[in-house]
């Protein structure tokens, strides 16, 4: 596990992918923002997390099934985010989304952290 984190570059990229969360969270609740604002915006957190799916799976299937369903997560809201303004409701579930993989995220995380010690 420790050798697939280090050849995935995990801990950058979770980072990244992360702050990419945070930061499509804030543009959604942002009302002022335009459809290409958030296209673009939430086309980054779409990039991100097709690159971390890309890494799986891992050598430990916990960590691969946690990942994935906050991938699936993350990409729905990003999908969601794309149509936030044009359909009614997609700004909640987007953010719904994103609150849920970010918990699953989380405990990704931690689970690839022992399995790699």
């Amino acid at each position: 596990m420790a050798g697939w984190v280090k050849q995935s570059g995990f801990d950058a990229n979770a980072r990244s992918l992360f702050h990419d969360v945070k930061s499509s969270a804030k543009d959604l609740r942002d009302l002022q923002l335009t459809s290409n604002d958030l296209h673009t915006f939430c086309n980054v957190l779409f990039v991100d997390d097709g690159s971390m799916q890309s890494s799986l799976p891992t050598p430990d299937s916990q960590a691969t099934t946690l990942l994935n369903h906050a991938y699936r997560d993350f990409a729905t809201a990003a999908i969601q985010c794309y149509s936030a303004l044009a359909v009614p409701g997609d700004r909640a579930k987007a953010l719904a989304n994103l609150s849920h993989g970010a918990a699953l995220f989380s405990e990704a995380r931690v689970r690839v952290g022992v399995a790699a010690s």
